[in-house]
């Protein structure tokens, strides 16, 4: 954290659920008659819930961002449903850091070239006005500005080349973390993805059999609350693991063991005895070798990638 002069990185995403038809009064919906959304933000490293709400899921994600106080200090990574200069801006204004695709059809003007192969003539163009097709072994990193409603943004651009849509993908943050850090921190914003793919395949969220408003919400929160109860899985078992197998924890894998234990969890919480208590950890510590991606050793995860790239410029 040091290395990026942040206190916290969080991961905001929203994930949409399908409802029947019944329901579309309470919950209406896009693509379909009627549907709800969890919106989340996440503490990425800890795994603690930052943020969360239930709307119609024909709510758009930007009304549902995280107050701008509880940001201070904190890198808050987002993808396009949140794309707001103006909102980037008051991030920057409170002391928040901010990382984000840029939305292709945003002008913002380049005012300064860092690194790369860029002539000085761009200097004041548009940035996706510039041809980049011809520089893919840099990476770019350019200063940019945007009038937004309460004055003008200024910060960084950074694009990496993507061989399969044979273009640059361009970020913008506020951070000053080097440029090579950029992508991959980008690329934590995967692990808010695979918790929503464990709550609806390990832990119910996505099995809706109601139009009652009550029970849809009380469903969609029993699921976030056994993610977050995963977690005391992971307390015991991370310090039997290497510091690898940890990098390679993989969130799906802990909510499928959470469901297995489901019966010993409850009769811990259902019993004021340390025999329970003792016999929870116990089985808990037999799946120390099943929490983490078995492939660790031939595929790092986006946490390892960082982790080294972060080890190799320090």
């Amino acid at each position: 954290m040091k290395i990026l002069n942040v206190t916290e990185i969080l991961v905001i995403d929203s994930s949409y659920f399908s409802l029947w038809n019944g329901s579309k009064d309470d919950f209406p919906g896009v693509g379909t008659t009627a549907g709800v959304k969890l919106h989340t933000c996440f503490n990425i490293l800890s795994g603690k819930l930052h943020s969360f709400d239930i709307t119609a899921g024909s709510t758009h994600d930007r009304k549902c961002f995280p107050n701008l106080d509880s940001l201070i200090g904190k890198l808050i990574i987002s993808d396009l449903g949140y794309w707001d200069m103006d909102l980037l801006q008051q991030i920057q204004k409170i002391g928040g850091y901010f990382l984000s695709r840029i939305k292709s059809r945003t002008v913002v003007t380049v005012t300064e070239i860092i690194q790369g192969k860029i002539s000085q003539k761009y200097l004041g163009k548009p940035l996706f006005s510039i041809p980049f097709k011809h520089k893919r072994s840099d990476i770019l990193e350019v200063m940019v500005e945007k009038v937004c409603t309460k004055g003008t943004l200024s910060c960084r651009a950074v694009g990496f080349w993507n061989p399969y849509n044979k273009c640059y993908h361009w970020y913008i943050t506020n951070l000053t973390a080097v440029a090579q850090l950029i992508y991959p921190l980008y690329r934590l914003r995967w692990q808010i993805e695979l918790i929503f793919k464990a709550c609806k395949q390990s832990l119910n969220a996505d099995c809706f059999t109601t139009n009652n408003s009550i029970i849809i919400e009380n469903l969609l929160l029993s699921s976030l609350v056994a993610h977050l109860a995963s977690h005391t899985i992971l307390d015991v078992v991370i310090p039997q693991l290497t510091k690898v197998k940890q990098l390679a924890i993989s969130v799906q894998r802990t909510a499928k063991i959470a469901v297995l234990l489901g019966t010993d969890f409850f009769n811990f919480l259902t019993n004021d005895s340390e025999k329970y208590e003792l016999f929870l950890i116990d089985k808990i510590k037999l799946f120390a070798n099943d929490i983490f991606d078995p492939n660790f050793r031939h595929r790092n995860s986006s946490l390892a990638q960082l982790v080294l790239l972060i080890d190799g410029l320090s």
